[in-house]
């Protein structure tokens, strides 16, 4: 009962992650068509085009990682494990996604402290804009946070939760 509330929980936090990117997805096109319309009809521009869809597309990136791990949809080889069955696939599947946790985590942590740093020196970007750096690096560390809560429920339920024949 606890597992399915985390599971659900889990699964709540990574649809809000992949709905941010969804939504982020419609702000890249109408930030392109705004762009397009001011340089036609206006002979003008944002002056940010460039800046904002690459900060989407990252932010984007992160946001669904989590919920692409839930859905099995990212990049995984799977040669060992389909040969197996059982107590052994789980024990391959729990020490792949700890390898992975381990990784993403570390890169989390220099997120982290790359945005608090930029945060404390009021970072700003050197484009006409001057977004602050930190407030791009928050988004992709809420990605990735929301990535290894996805990971962390994903080993609970291999390890605890049994198949319903």
């Amino acid at each position: 009962m606890f597992i399915d509330l985390l599971d659900k929980l889990s699964s709540k936090i990574s649809l809000a992650g992949a709905w941010c990117s969804a939504g982020l997805l419609v702000y890249m096109v109408l930030h392109v068509l705004l762009e397009i319309f001011m340089r036609v009809v206006m002979d003008s521009s944002t002056y940010s085009l460039d800046e904002f869809v690459g900060y989407a597309v990252a932010s984007m990136t992160f946001l669904s990682l989590g919920h692409a791990f839930r859905e099995k949809s990212l990049i995984r080889v799977n040669i060992l494990t389909n040969a197996l069955s059982g107590l052994s696939k789980k024990l391959i599947d729990v020490i792949c996604i700890l390898l992975t946790l381990a990784v993403i985590i570390f890169f989390a942590r220099y997120v982290w402290r790359s945005l608090y740093r930029n945060f404390e020196r009021g970072t700003v970007s050197t484009t006409l804009t001057e977004t602050p750096i930190w407030l791009i690096e928050s988004i992709f560390f809420i990605g990735l946070i929301i990535f290894i809560i996805q990971m962390k429920v994903n080993i609970i339920i291999i390890i605890f939760k049994h198949k319903e024949n």
